[in-house]
């Protein structure tokens, strides 16, 4: 089982806008905290990002960095220009989509490409939990450029257009520019990237993960991984525990919540069919550990997601 692709199918995208900023120095941009992730690609000049508790990147033409966390951060000509509120730009401009906004004085010119990517179910994901504060990919052979400038426009001409199943285009394109994002980043990471993603390496513990993802449904205990990772268990459990983050029962009931949602959402499946298909005896057991998990009993969370409404209950 590609770990891997299987948790890139339950991350689904519900949307994505973006802007283009044409600044000149002096400039500076401050993005608040949000419940969605964010990305800038530099088209031409150059800029800084900075992030409270991390170091400054120093940004170039064809270098994208995004922020999976929706962590609150800064894009300026230097760290000590007065940065001015992104919705104050954005009332200036109306609506975030193919927008163009402009901010500083009369420097050095510097274009970047400034989005967002809203997913439908960002909460306790494996990915997005192991993915760091910012992920920085440097542009030197413009390859970034080549992918990432099409399938903007494509989404600018997807999101202003009144096409039946626009919507959908929208949120599959963005599903591709976030996949790109992370294969970049997988790419540029070190052998010994520590965590989730780290995890899927290590020659047990990444083989014990595709065992789960295969058959969330499996009876499952910390006995029998161990035993298909050819390891006792008590070794195996620290392993696991310290590689993933937490401990093997603990991932496998988050998995099987994680694809419970994607079933309620995207399958006619009844009920007790979703809580066989993730390991549950009965629909009531199921029902019970969804709502502790989820926030919303199963049912309620199939209708307000067919309506596009959030999930809390």
């Amino acid at each position: 089982m590609d770990v891997l692709t299987d948790v890139l199918e339950t991350l689904r995208a519900r949307g994505a806008c973006y802007a283009r900023l044409e600044a000149q120095s002096p400039f500076g941009v401050a993005l608040p905290s949000s419940t969605h992730a964010a990305f800038h690609l530099v088209l031409e000049g150059k800029c800084v990002l900075t992030m409270d508790g991390h170091a400054d990147v120093e940004l170039s033409g064809g270098d994208l960095v995004a922020v999976p966390h929706g962590l609150p951060h800064t894009l300026a000509d230097h760290p000590s220009t007065k940065p001015e509120h992104l919705r104050d730009l954005l009332g200036q401009a109306k609506r975030l989509g193919p927008a163009s906004l402009t901010v500083g004085g009369s420097g050095a010119r510097t274009t970047l490409v400034c989005g967002k990517i809203d997913f439908e179910d960002p909460v306790g994901h494996p990915l997005l939990a192991a993915l760091p504060p910012r992920i920085l990919l440097r542009g030197g052979s413009n390859a970034l450029v080549e992918w990432l400038d099409p399938t903007l426009r494509f989404i600018a001409s997807e999101a202003g257009s009144k096409r039946p199943g626009s919507q959908t285009v929208v949120s599959r394109l963005a599903d591709v520019l976030f996949i790109q994002i992370v294969r970049g980043h997988l790419a540029a990471s070190s052998p010994e990237t520590s965590g989730w993603l780290g995890a899927l390496g290590d020659p047990q513990i990444g083989a014990v993960l595709g065992l789960i993802h295969e058959n969330p449904g499996g009876a499952w205990t910390v006995q029998s991984l161990a035993e298909s990772a050819g390891m006792s268990r008590s070794a195996f459990a620290t392993r696991f525990n310290r590689l993933v983050g937490e401990p093997p029962l603990h991932y496998l009931t988050r998995w099987r919540m994680q694809k419970a949602q994607r079933l309620l959402r995207d399958d006619r499946a009844t009920l007790a069919d979703v809580a066989a298909r993730v390991g549950y005896d009965s629909e009531a057991a199921f029902s019970k550990a969804f709502k502790r998990a989820v926030g919303a009993a199963p049912g309620v969370y199939r209708r307000r997601a067919r309506a596009g409404l959030g999930v809390a209950a």
